[in-house]
C-alpha cells in the first residue's frame, strides 16, 4: 500500500485477483477475436488501460506487440511485473484517465483495451475525459475495446449474482470467489465481492479471506453510445466477444468496439520512433 498521502487507498491490496480466475481459459477464449481486430489495425500494439494483473498484456507481448499496461492499483502493477520481468510487456503505475501525461513516449497505439470491471469505476464526470484521452492515444482507425458487465438486468432487479468460481489454494484447499450485486442509487449498483477458503477437512469448511462493498456507476449502452460518439468514435456493440447479439435482458456482458476517427498528433516519443524506424530501413 502507498504511503503518498495523494494517492488514494488500494482497494486491491488485500485479494490475489490471479488465482481467481482461469485466465488461460479466458485468454484462448477471446484470442480469436482479439487477433480479429488486430489484423485490420493500423499498427501492432495495445495498450491495457485498467491492465490488473496484466494477463491480457502478457498475451499480446507474447503475440509480437508491444504491449503496455496501465493500472491505478500499486497491488495490481506489482503483481503484473512479473510478466514484464519474463519479457512480457511493460507495465506502468497510473490513472487511466492521465494515460496521454503518463504515457506520453508511448503513444500512439492500434489497439486499446477496457476490460473487465475498471470502466465502472468512474463517474459521470470522468466518462468523457477517460474516452477523449484513449481516442488520443490512438491511431486514426485505431480501435477501442471496452468489457464491462451487462447492468440493466442488475438495475432492473433481474439479476444479483455472477458465477461462482472455484480455483486451486494452498495446501490442498480451494478460492471460492462469490460476487453478489444490489441495484443502489439510479444508475448505480452495489458490488460485494467476497473471496472464501474452502477447507474440506473442516469443521465449519468455509472462511471468509475478504469481502467488501463497491459502489459502481453501472454504465449502460444508452450512456456510453452518445459519449463514445462525442469523443470520435465509431461504435458497435455485442454481448460477448464472439460477436454474438448484445440482448438487453439476457446478456451477461456488453462488449463495445470503437473505431477512432479523425487525425492522431504525435507525441514527442512517437515521432522519435518513427523517424528511428524509418533510418533502419
Amino acid at each position: 500500500m502507498s504511503n503518498d498521502p495523494h494517492r488514494p487507498h488500494d482497494p486491491y491490496s488485500r485479494v490475489n485477483y490471479r488465482r481467481l480466475f482461469a485466465w488461460d481459459e479466458r485468454i484462448a477464449r477471446e484470442a480469436p477475436f482479439f487477433r480479429e481486430l488486430l489484423a485490420k489495425a493500423p499498427d501492432r500494439s495495445v495498450l491495457d488501460l485498467g491492465c490488473g494483473t496484466g494477463e491480457h498484456v502478457a498475451f499480446f507481448s507474447q503475440e509480437g506487440l508491444r504491449a503496455v499496461g496501465l493500472d491505478l492499483s500499486e497491488s495490481m502493477i506489482s503483481a503484473a511485473r512479473d510478466h514484464e520481468r519474463a519479457g512480457h510487456g511493460r507495465f506502468v503505475l497510473g490513472d487511466a484517465t492521465e494515460a496521454l501525461t503518463v504515457l506520453a513516449e508511448e503513444s500512439p497505439f492500434g489497439l486499446a483495451i477496457c476490460l473487465g470491471n475498471m470502466l465502472p469505476h468512474l463517474e459521470d464526470a470522468d466518462l468523457g475525459r477517460f474516452l477523449r484521452v484513449a481516442q488520443a492515444m490512438l491511431l486514426p482507425g485505431g480501435t477501442l475495446v471496452i468489457q464491462l458487465l451487462n447492468y440493466e438486468p442488475v438495475l432492473a432487479g433481474q439479476r444479483r449474482t455472477l458465477p461462482v468460481n472455484v480455483r486451486p489454494g494452498d495446501d490442498g484447499k480451494e478460492i471460492v470467489f462469490v460476487r453478489v450485486m444490489s441495484a443502489g442509487a439510479p444508475g448505480r449498483v452495489l458490488f460485494f465481492p467476497s473471496t472464501f477458503e474452502l477447507d474440506h477437512d473442516a469443521e465449519e469448511p468455509l472462511t471468509v479471506k475478504s469481502s467488501r462493498r463497491v459502489d459502481l456507476r453501472a454504465w449502460t449502452r444508452a450512456d456510453l453510445e452518445p459519449a463514445l460518439d462525442t469523443a470520435g468514435f465509431d461504435s458497435t456493440f455485442s454481448g460477448d466477444m464472439t460477436g454474438g447479439a448484445f440482448e438487453p435482458e439476457r446478456s451477461a456482458d456488453l462488449v463495445v468496439v470503437a473505431s477512432r476517427r479523425g487525425r492522431v498528433n504525435l507525441t514527442q516519443g512517437s515521432r522519435r520512433r518513427r523517424q528511428a524506424a524509418n533510418e533502419e530501413r
